[in-house]
């Protein structure tokens, strides 16, 4: 019994400080060294619980964790945010019970690798499924290390990911073996390569000489102006319309040559579009800049959230329909089904609008173009501005293109292909925030847009095969 009371304190003691560091390192929290180290505490006791306990300890540390995206999005209704609970919750369930079987089959290494390769598998069957795409992936966590990030370029995020997960798993096995020491460093080893390896590579990626071509971006947000979203009012709609205008050539004066203004930073309807439309089509002329402008198309057949793109001629060069939409919240929208590529420009160029880089192929289908430069209009939800500016930067990455994001109620951010933060500025800093940049303009391509999703599949792969190994005979 006293065995038992033991167990049940170093589970408890395993769900405190496991789902508070991923609490801290993911959702609105990104205290990013805590994402490598959280598993542990979950990983130490799994195994010496029987397995009703053993999956109630994993659920109660994801849950804990998971809450950092609950109190992100606490103005949502209570059914979205249990399903944001379930996006980490659930698969990270799945995967600590399925690890528990492994483990206890007697091969350490098989254990170590395993539990990565679930991780990986889990995130990528939820990213083909879930409306939100790969939200929830802690690979997000290293945003701001872009050494970590270089692999993505490779992997695709399952590379981070993996990684994220093999090391804790590496250091819990080599704990559970200590006195066992050729076993406890071979763990070790396993985790230590891999990302000696990755931080090699990351480095001498970063040293590379930068792309000699760039280009001068600006971009602009007001949240002062973020009910306007919904107007349906000349006399409302058309004075935000001519602020953002002013806005542009203001960053024109500061020597902008595309300027980026937020999503859906205006409602308009039939009555007055071409007048909208007309004010910032005067500006992008008057000033020889290019306009990305998120519209909101409302009192037509089909709502429309729309990227329109001025050229420096005035005239519309596209008009962008966006594809992946916030549940429940973007009901009625026209769903787009093309990319938004730009040509006529120094540099192949590409539109997204906010979610839609949630979505990983996404990203792909723009690097095919040979996109070295996406615009993105977007609007946060205020507390998630990092998270989600961070997936842009991770797509950037992925598909070899800088990224210039300019957000409402979130952030505005200026990305290399690298995945290095150029310039940022938060939206709320003043009723009116300008952001100007000189970024190089990313190569376009890269081996993890050329292969895809070939790194998850092996995980996948490699799930199955070890499940089919059989279990070690004892000595």
């Amino acid at each position: 019994m006293k065995a038992i009371g033991v167990r049940l304190i170093r589970a408890a003691l395993a769900v405190a400080l496991s789902g508070a560091m991923w609490f801290l390192s993911n959702g609105i929290h990104h205290v990013w060294i805590l994402a490598w180290l959280a598993p542990i505490p979950v990983l130490l006791v799994l195994l010496e619980l029987c397995p009703g306990k053993a999956g109630l300890t994993a659920f109660l540390a994801s849950t804990l964790g998971a809450l950092s995206f609950v109190v992100a999005y606490g103005s949502f209704p209570i059914m979205m945010r249990i399903s944001l609970l379930t996006i980490f919750t659930v698969p990270f369930l799945v995967v600590a019970s399925a690890w528990r079987v492994i483990a206890r089959r007697g091969r350490p290494v098989m254990a170590v690798l395993t539990f990565p390769a679930l991780v990986v598998a889990a995130e990528y069957l939820l990213s083909l499924f879930s409306p939100n795409g790969t939200f929830g992936s802690i690979s997000y966590s290293q945003g701001d290390v872009p050494v970590v990030l270089q692999i993505a370029s490779v992997t695709g995020i399952w590379g981070v990911s993996f990684l994220l997960a093999l090391v804790p798993a590496s250091l819990a096995g080599a704990w559970r073996f200590r006195r066992e020491r050729k076993t406890a460093a071979a763990l070790l080893a396993i985790g230590a390569l891999p990302i000696g390896l990755c931080l090699i590579f990351g480095a001498v990626r970063l040293a590379g000489p930068p792309p000699a071509a760039h280009v001068r971006v600006g971009l602009a947000s007001s949240d002062a102006e973020v009910g306007r979203h919904f107007s349906t009012q000349a006399a409302e709609a058309l004075p935000v319309v001519q602020a953002n205008a002013d806005r542009a050539a203001e960053l024109a004066k500061q020597g902008a040559q595309i300027i980026v203004l937020p999503e859906k930073f205006v409602g308009i309807t039939a009555a007055y579009a071409d007048r909208a439309l007309a004010i910032l089509s005067d500006a992008a002329r008057d000033n020889g800049v290019m306009i990305i402008a998120g519209f909101n198309y409302l009192s037509l057949e089909e709502k429309r959230n729309v990227a329109v793109v001025f050229g420096a001629d005035g005239k519309t060069v596209l008009k962008y329909d966006k594809q992946h939409f916030v549940p429940n919240l973007e009901n009625g929208y026209r769903r787009g089904k093309t990319v938004g590529f730009i040509g006529g420009l120094p540099v192949a160029s590409g539109i997204a609008i906010c979610k839609d880089l949630d979505f990983a192929p996404l990203g792909r289908a723009y690097a095919r173009r040979g996109v070295g430069l996406l615009f993105v209009p977007a609007w946060d939800f205020v507390n998630d501005g990092w998270l989600h500016s961070r997936m842009a930067v991770l797509r950037g990455v992925e598909g070899g293109f800088a990224v210039a994001r300019s957000a409402a109620n979130g952030r505005l951010t200026v990305s290399d292909a690298r995945g290095r933060i150029v310039a940022e500025r938060i939206s709320s800093e003043s009723d009116d925030v300008l952001l100007t940049a000189d970024v190089s303009i990313g190569p376009g391509g890269t081996f993890y847009s050329r292969t895809g999703d070939w790194f998850a599949w092996l995980c996948l792969v490699a799930v199955f095969v070890c499940f089919a190994y059989p279990r070690k005979k004892s000595a």
